[in-house]
């Protein structure tokens, strides 16, 4: 199964300049998860599923707890922090850093993995 979490929107201090350290900047969050768990597809359950709420919370609080130079660094923060749930497999997580460059809607970096 295949859970997509798309076009989160969160406002963050991330960069390595030091004017970056000084103002709120959109980021958007694309994930799409994978998993063998599929118990609530018969169910109807929440405890039988993965609670997509829960990763959106997660993520949430790792952006506003933390401070990034690189959008790198924050992609793997979260990736770890999905990846700490043993029923998802894999992870494909996007982040685009909006307004970075003049004339550019975003810059963004994806990075995918599977659970060890």
């Amino acid at each position: 199964m295949l859970i997509k979490i798309k076009n989160l929107r969160l406002y963050t201090i991330i960069g390595v300049f030091d004017w970056e350290q000084n103002i709120d900047r959109e980021i958007i969050i694309n994930a799409e998860i994978t998993t063998n768990f599929t118990k609530s597809l018969h169910s109807d359950d929440l405890s039988d599923a993965i609670d997509y709420d829960q990763i959106i919370l997660k993520i949430k609080n790792l952006v506003a707890n933390n401070r990034f130079k690189l959008v790198e660094k924050m992609a793997q923060t979260l990736m770890d922090a999905v990846l700490e749930d043993q029923r998802i497999s894999k992870c494909k997580l996007e982040i685009d850093k909006v307004g970075v460059v003049e004339n550019v809607d975003s810059f963004s970096i994806t990075i995918e993995q599977e659970n060890k």
